[in-house]
């Protein structure tokens, strides 16, 4: 029998925010873990002190609707870096998408901005670096493939930690590794399929339709500029097993009965 995993999904969404439940529930069918797997620890709503992430066996860090680490003015900014830098110094296992990637880059001190020529609403297709092949989650990967996106903040430096993976012709830094550490990145969104970035495209019309269009204008629009991701989206169902082996590997050897 399988033994069970605990994730604790690190969000940052508003309090009533209903794709705060729509998230989690992405994370755990792209893991093809039951729900009840999935804890989670909302630092826009939660007290920081009740952070724990060493009750569980990986973290996993999703995207923000309505924050922007560029251009910041909330008051838990500094905690939510700090909680990135924990997570870097204790070396949890860890995938973070989209508002978690552009965290852990500017908690170790690379640089974001927001920059329209660099933001990406849709469907994007991703290109592996050298550095991704011999990397024991993206070299599964082909060398082109597509990924949902939807950010307007975007990574223009990263420091020397972090491993560039990713890339595309518009937005150069898609997907990292934290040297040396069990911790992985995506600017885009692996959890998010199709549909679901169409939803969230719904939930958050005002950041992203285009200015002048209508409601109809702009889901008809969304319908033309998503499309289906099947790599992207075996991203984290392989980080899961990635995870496992660790476990078995960690896993203590009992003496057989004598």
């Amino acid at each position: 029998m399988t033994e069970p995993l605990c994730i604790l999904l690190i969000q940052a969404r508003s309090a009533g925010d209903p794709m705060a439940e729509h998230e989690r529930q992405a994370f755990a069918a792209r893991c093809e873990l039951p729900l009840d797997n999935f804890e989670t620890f909302n630092v826009a709503v939660d007290d920081i002190d009740d952070f724990a992430p060493h009750r569980c066996d990986a973290i996993m860090i999703g995207g923000s609707g309505a924050f922007s680490l560029v251009k910041g003015g909330f008051d838990w900014h500094g905690d939510y870096l700090d909680l990135m830098r924990q997570i870097l110094r204790i070396g949890i296992p860890t995938f973070a998408s989209c508002f978690g990637f552009q965290g852990i880059v500017q908690a170790l001190g690379g640089k974001l901005a927001r920059d329209e020529a660099l933001a990406q609403i849709g469907t994007y297709t991703i290109e592996l670096t050298d550095a991704a092949a011999d990397d024991p989650l993206f070299g599964d990967l082909p060398q082109q493939f597509d990924a949902q996106l939807g950010h307007n903040d975007s990574a223009i430096e990263l420091c020397d930690e972090l491993i560039l993976l990713a890339q595309n012709e518009q937005c150069e830094h898609q997907a990292i590794r934290v040297r040396d550490k069990p911790i992985v990145a995506t600017q885009f969104h692996p959890e998010l399929t199709r549909a679901d970035n169409l939803d969230r495209f719904k939930n958050y019309l005002k950041n992203y339709k285009q200015p002048g269009q209508n409601f109809e204008e702009a889901m008809a629009y969304a319908e033309e500029i998503h499309r289906c991701s099947p790599h992207s989206c075996g991203l984290l169902h392989s980080f899961v097993r990635d995870l496992r082996q660790r476990k078995a590997r960690q896993r203590p050897r009992t003496l057989a009965a004598e």
